[in-house]
């Protein structure tokens, strides 16, 4: 086979193969057999069509196929012949090919980069950890004291503060009448409906006018006089539990509130330990990006970039937002820095895993699966749970993520570590100057046992499940209330923060040897 490899970086190949006219010939006939049957010309019955008038007529869908074809049957074979490894699926780059005649073609494809480690041992490095005092266990059971709060029926009236639900019917000036039932309003008697609500017992029915402000934005309501009916239907007191014995004891197996604090103040212990320990994990591979800087393949650049989408279109989705909306190909240029050092930094950690020897065994794959089951309850026998995991490929990521943190425990344990405790309010100006600087980063693909091939070039546009409709999106919850509410609504759903995680894939370079890379959802042009 004649084979020319040229080099366009150190990741990005092409290869050019020279095809036989015989082979060239027999792959048109296998192309013509496969359109054949399917095109409709006048005066000729399916699949009877002459070649010649194929040819005329599907001209550049036939070569297309004939190029398709000869690269699926001689690129793997041809890259072997090269010397080189793809870590992509081929994309056509350029085919010249006619019926009966020698041709050739050109495909673009990656390899896996050469990392050259830097000095990756004895690094001095600061632990900010934040300091558990005893505000800070004040303030977990206050916020346990608040989430065990209810909202318990008030006898009596109306009053401020307490949480009343209304059918309302409400009548602008010159407008259709509405009606608005389970209006559910925290009294406030500044808001003008509010102080003319006060005083009500549960079924009073209570009429009264309310003129609207000229400022108000809504223009079509701006100045208008409003004659409202609230019929009261339930009356509520928000109640918080006081902190005490009885309090502890509904919190779990606490013999008092003593046994409580103890146990908050070993939680939020372990916490900063994860979280300080999570920190300096960053530390060290930011450390060793900026110490080892190499070029990484655009294709797995391509597939990080189909993890951030995706996960941001579910994310959005939940918060009741079509992904339909977003524009994907401006998103994917604004992550893009992010994704290419996401992808250096797996071929970096995978680099260190390989050269100090780092494996993961099968027992201690199995062990977090058994530590899994456990803290979730899990019934099934541990051998069919283990065998639905592997059939999800989730074991890989398992090993993967158990490889990549034995990597950083090898590395910070030959580093010079000085623990620095923080305050509550420098733990918080920490933590801000990290959201400023990592706004928007989502999941990093990250890992210490080799990455997963992919495209060869970045495709962009929407994530598969936006683009092909597979996920349903939640509703959002509309609240209704009568023109002159001014509630902030945006305030009442507490937001969900993304959480950012790091995927660990694990097969290393000399495992996956021989293996052909997954195929590429479309190639590149």
């Amino acid at each position: 086979m004649q084979v020319t490899l040229t080099h366009h970086t150190n990741t990005r190949k092409s290869l050019e193969i020279h095809v036989p006219a015989a082979d060239v010939t027999s792959t048109f006939g296998e192309a013509l057999a496969r359109i054949g049957p399917k095109v409709k010309i006048a005066g000729f019955r399916p699949g009877k069509v002459p070649k010649n008038v194929l040819l005329s007529r599907y001209s550049r869908e036939i070569r297309q196929e004939v190029a398709d074809l000869l690269v699926q049957r001689l690129f793997w074979d041809a890259a072997a012949a090269a010397g080189t490894q793809p870590i992509s699926q081929p994309a056509l780059e350029n085919a010249d090919l006619a019926d009966g005649q020698d041709g050739s073609i050109k495909a673009l494809y990656d390899v896996a980069p050469e990392v050259k480690l830097p000095e990756y041992k004895g690094f001095k490095l600061e632990k900010k950890k934040r300091a558990i005092d005893e505000e800070a266990v004040a303030e977990h059971l206050e916020g346990l004291r608040q989430q065990a709060a209810k909202l318990l029926p008030e006898d009596g009236v109306s009053a401020e503060g307490l949480y009343a639900t209304f059918d309302i019917k409400a009548k602008p000036t010159g407008l259709k009448p509405q009606t608005y039932r389970d209006q559910v309003i925290q009294l406030d008697p500044k808001r003008p409906f509010d102080a003319e609500v006060l005083g009500l017992k549960v079924d009073e029915t209570r009429s009264f006018d309310v003129t609207v402000p000229v400022e108000d934005p809504n223009k079509s309501m701006a100045g208008k006089k409003v004659h409202y009916e609230a019929t009261l239907k339930d009356l509520r007191k928000h109640t918080v539990p006081e902190l005490n014995d009885d309090f502890a004891k509904d919190m779990g197996d606490y013999a008092d509130l003593k046994a409580l604090r103890a146990s908050v103040l070993k939680e939020l212990e372990e916490a900063a330990e994860r979280d300080a320990h999570a920190r300096l994990q960053s530390t060290v591979l930011e450390t060793l990006l900026d110490a080892a800087p190499f070029e990484v393949p655009v294709s797995m650049v391509s597939l990080q970039l189909d993890d951030y989408s995706q996960e941001f279109a579910n994310m959005i989705s939940r918060q009741g937002i079509d992904p339909r909306r977003v524009n994907w190909n401006a998103y994917r240029q604004t992550r893009h820095r992010d994704a290419e050092r996401a992808v250096r930094s797996g071929y970096l950690l995978q680099a260190i895993g390989n050269a100090e020897d780092i494996q993961v065994s099968e027992e201690e794959i199995d062990a977090d699966i058994r530590t899994y089951m456990d803290e979730n309850k899990v019934q099934q026998p541990f051998a069919a749970f283990k065998s639905d995991l592997e059939g999800r490929g989730a074991t890989t990521e398992i090993k993967g993520r158990i490889r990549t943190d034995k990597i950083f425990d090898a590395l910070i344990a030959t580093a010079t570590v000085t623990e620095t405790l923080l305050d509550k309010q420098a733990f918080e100006e920490l933590v801000e100057l990290e959201r400023k600087r990592e706004a928007g980063i989502a999941s990093a693909r990250f890992d210490a046992g080799g990455l997963d091939s992919g495209e060869t070039e970045q495709e962009g546009g929407a994530p598969d499940a936006v683009k092909h409709g597979e996920e349903a999106h939640e509703a959002l919850e509309a609240h209704v209330h009568g023109p002159d509410c001014d509630h902030d609504h945006a305030e009442e759903k507490p937001k969900k923060k993304a959480a950012k995680k790091v995927e660990a894939a694990v097969s290393a370079p000399e495992e996956a040897a021989g293996e052909k890379p997954k195929k590429a959802k479309k190639k590149a042009e």
